[in-house]
């Protein structure tokens, strides 16, 4: 009963926290880079763009010191700006969220948007001078097409409605425009990356020169994607070797860190945490009780024999935590197949892709909240023991 019991518990527990472990990697981990580098106080992508954050310079030229190692797939700056679009005709600008990135030559996803439609490299930056050709390429985001009334094909107008401190001081508050077209239309989910505000993607140096970023080659983060199969350790020692300051975040620091980013996640994964542990600890100790209830007699025979206080409550100690890790290890199999399941199902009905998300912490995880229910519970059992009458016991 108690294995059964901890193993259903725990099994439950390892789905719910797999489920929002999905959850904050749709919201949090758009992405495919491995290694996100990120400037000593800013670099956060966000829809409130603070002008005197923090921002990596030199940004062409460090990326692709990066970029040219055999173990590196791509390297690219992303730099966010608030900036001002309209389709050609229109008399209104809408206010979109503009992500300035240097498209790989294998077609990559950065926050939820792909860089397949976008002529790889970065010419108009030609080598710093910012006169080579504009590819005048635009992605939009459905967001950003609807609020535009726009689709793939049409001309567009980009301003820049706030110019950076720079460009105010060196050009008198004038922002700068361009005409691009859109490429394509990408259909995105929401996520944290644009707040309330529609996104739209096009190359870095043009997106630096609407808004004066191009005065520094300034950028916002690196992202770096390692090749499929390589370890990310020599990536991340390179990336800390070019910013000695930066902080470098890995997709393999913490199994749980998209969690702890995403406060839905995080709430629904606690929620689960708190119930499994209390449901988990009035599971055994119900079960060692009616064990022990059953086995008073055993009990009395081994006082009658010489075993101690301590050591029969030893006894039932290390039984009742064997059996709660039995069913530990047995729960941690069910919410393998848990999740699996719920991923099948889901897929098959509703959901585009895989709902929850299995990650190797788990295991050690799922085993230690039983254990710590285990412990927890052992205090009703030993005193079911110690009030043991022995010479009543021995006379039924």
């Amino acid at each position: 009963m108690t294995v059964a019991l901890v193993a259903l518990t725990i099994a439950l527990l390892i789905i719910v926290t797999g489920i929002s472990a999905g959850l904050a990697v749709d919201s949090t981990a758009d992405d495919e880079a491995d290694i996100r580098v990120l400037p000593p106080g800013g670099g956060t992508l966000s829809s409130v763009v603070d002008v005197e954050s923090a921002r990596f310079g030199s940004v062409h030229e460090t990326a692709a010191s990066i970029d040219q190692r055999d173990d590196v797939a791509y390297a690219t700056p992303v730099l966010t700006e608030v900036i001002q679009i309209r389709t050609e005709g229109s008399d209104e600008f809408e206010t979109v969220l503009a992500m300035g990135v240097i498209p790989p030559e294998e077609p990559a996803t950065i926050e939820g948007v792909s860089t397949a439609s976008l002529e790889p490299g970065d010419p108009h930056f030609a080598n710093g001078t910012y006169d080579g050709a504009r590819t005048g390429e635009i992605v939009l985001t459905d967001s950003a097409a609807n609020g535009l009334n726009a689709s793939s094909g049409n001309n567009l107008e980009v301003t820049s409605p706030t110019p950076s401190a720079s460009l105010r001081q060196e050009r008198n508050n004038q922002s700068r425009s361009a005409i691009y077209t859109a490429t394509t239309v990408e259909e995105t989910d929401s996520n944290d990356l644009t707040g309330e505000l529609p996104l739209v993607m096009l190359h870095l140096s043009e997106l630096q020169s609407i808004t004066g970023a191009d005065d520094d080659d300034l950028a916002d983060q690196v992202l770096v994607e390692t090749e499929s199969g390589t370890s990310t350790a020599a990536a991340e020692s390179a990336a800390a070797d070019t910013y000695p300051t930066a902080t470098i975040q890995s997709g393999s620091e913490s199994d749980f860190g998209s969690i702890r980013s995403d406060d839905f996640a995080l709430a629904t994964s606690l929620v689960a945490l708190v119930v499994a542990i209390l449901i988990c600890s009035l599971f055994v100790a119900t079960s060692s009780a009616l064990t022990i209830d059953r086995d008073r007699r055993t009990i009395a025979v081994l006082a009658a024999v010489g075993f101690s206080v301590r050591s029969r409550l030893a006894i039932v100690a290390i039984t009742t935590l064997s059996l709660t890790l039995a069913g530990a290890v047995a729960g941690v199999v069910l919410g393998i197949v848990g999740i699996s399941i719920t991923n099948h199902v889901a897929t098959a009905t509703m959901a585009p892709r895989p709902i929850a998300t299995l990650r190797p912490a788990f295991v050690p995880y799922a085993i230690g909240v039983a254990l710590l229910a285990g412990v927890l519970a052992l205090p009703y059992p030993l005193y079911l023991v110690a009030r043991t009458n022995v010479v009543a016991e021995l006379g039924r």
